[in-house]
């Protein structure tokens, strides 16, 4: 009789411990399709195909003889696996500050007139402002050595 009470509680347990993880999957599923679906309407998809042959034409310069329908296959083949690769490292970073409300509406945004707008000029608006941050950062370095010497010559005196 112990043996059936101590089984069933086993199996209790079991299920217990089960149905969270169940329904954990179930929403990380729905979260990662809400995500899916925003960050494609975001352009996620053209960051990835301008990305993906730049990665291309770098290996291509070390395999001279390799055909172009290979690296066309090679292509397609990581452009799939980047975006999935990406939208599952993304589902728990996301999942930390929106919640699938806030995804559903972010789509609905990028799909307004606006949001194809800005998601056609994201990427154009990123490379200029990484090419900005840049020049900002030289700017700022000479500041600071200038500074620095100055401050080092002052001390000295």
């Amino acid at each position: 009789m112990k043996k059936q009470i101590m089984g069933a509680f086993i199996l209790a347990a079991a299920l217990f411990i089960h149905t969270p993880n169940a329904i954990a999957q179930e929403a990380n599923s729905e979260y990662k399709q809400a995500l899916q679906e925003m960050l494609n309407a975001a352009g996620s998809e053209a960051i990835s195909n301008q990305l993906i042959p730049q990665i291309i034409e770098i290996a291509k310069t070390g395999s001279t003889n390799t055909p172009d329908s290979y690296w066309e296959a090679v292509k397609k083949k990581m452009q799939d696996k980047f975006l999935g690769k990406i939208i599952d490292g993304y589902v728990p970073i996301y999942q930390k500050y929106l919640t699938i409300d806030d995804l559903k509406q972010l789509t609905a945004f990028y799909q307004s007139p606006l949001g194809k707008k800005f998601a056609q000029a994201s990427p154009a608006i990123m490379m200029e402002g990484t090419k900005l941050a840049q020049q900002l950062s030289m700017e700022m370095f000479k500041e600071i050595e200038e500074e620095t010497k100055n401050y080092q010559s002052s001390q000295q005196e």
